[in-house]
């Protein structure tokens, strides 16, 4: 992993890849977005800790990035180019400012890609498939800010009920805290064996084994308990097959009585 650091010395360069980065720019969403249509997903499934597994369909123009998340309206801008790759979703998820960070992480084919943006407080993480492809996918889209939290999962996956599907697979996930988007120490991974059994790892240390039997019953739609028995976990299971490629995500929803503490977290 080899982060991104871009500052006001390279204001310059950001302009060339962004049409604009910085003092409002394009990615103020009073202001006329990037003419460089939008080359992601058209549809997604948007969901939100507090509301749990309800999901919202939520629909992205291709031609300027247009789309409404919560009835505000927002424009999905995406560039790849020698800074790496970088995304904005309007404020406070856009490249105004003296600074951002971003980087990559990949494990299993699969790339991650995530920025910290001028506030210095609110991140995005992208699941953009194979490192060498020359789109990024997209797969999701993962939005921390202070006060809210999106998860938006590409509506083109298709739903998976087999965990024997990712055996010998492993993916990735960061949670970030509500209320503050601080790191929640390293990243975390779900490693799957042979039968389709999985553990989840930090680092060396492993943190919950889950059996195949518990992991079937996550893919079809039942709650299991959280390891302290405070809260309930789902999961959902999917697999993406496009010109990209075949790629597999896992959605992870864990609910507390105090639905203030439930996250969602995307393994990738």
């Amino acid at each position: 992993m080899r982060p991104i650091s871009i500052s006001t010395a390279a204001v310059a360069v950001c302009a060339v890849l962004l049409s604009a980065c910085g003092g409002g720019g394009i990615f103020d969403d009073s202001t006329t977005p990037a003419p460089d249509p939008w080359n992601g997903p058209k549809n997604y499934l948007s969901y939100k800790p507090e509301t749990g597994s309800n999901a919202i369909p939520v629909t992205v123009k291709s031609t300027n990035g247009e789309v409404f998340l919560d009835g505000q309206k927002r424009h999905f801008q995406s560039k790849q180019g020698s800074l790496g790759f970088i995304f904005t979703a309007g404020r406070p998820w856009n490249l105004d400012g003296d600074n951002f960070t971003g980087g990559s992480e990949q494990i299993s084919g699969n790339r991650i890609d995530f920025l910290l943006y001028a506030d210095q407080k609110s991140r995005a993480n992208i699941g953009n498939g194979a490192k060498g492809i020359a789109n990024p996918a997209m797969d999701f889209i993962s939005l921390c800010s202070p006060d809210q939290q999106y998860f938006l999962i590409n509506a083109a996956a298709n739903r998976q009920y087999d965990s024997s599907l990712f055996a010998d697979k492993s993916f990735l996930s960061k949670r970030y805290e509500r209320g503050s988007c601080s790191e929640e120490g390293s990243r975390r991974a779900m490693v799957f064996d042979a039968s389709g059994g999985a553990s989840i790892k930090n680092g060396n240390k492993i943190e919950e084994i889950f059996s195949v039997t518990e992991l079937n019953k996550l893919a079809m739609g039942q709650s299991l308990p959280t390891l302290d028995n405070t809260g309930f976990r789902n999961m959902q299971f999917y697999q993406l097959r496009d010109v990209n490629g075949i790629r597999y995500v896992i959605q992870e929803l864990v609910s507390y009585p105090n639905s203030t503490k439930n996250y969602i977290r995307i393994w990738y």
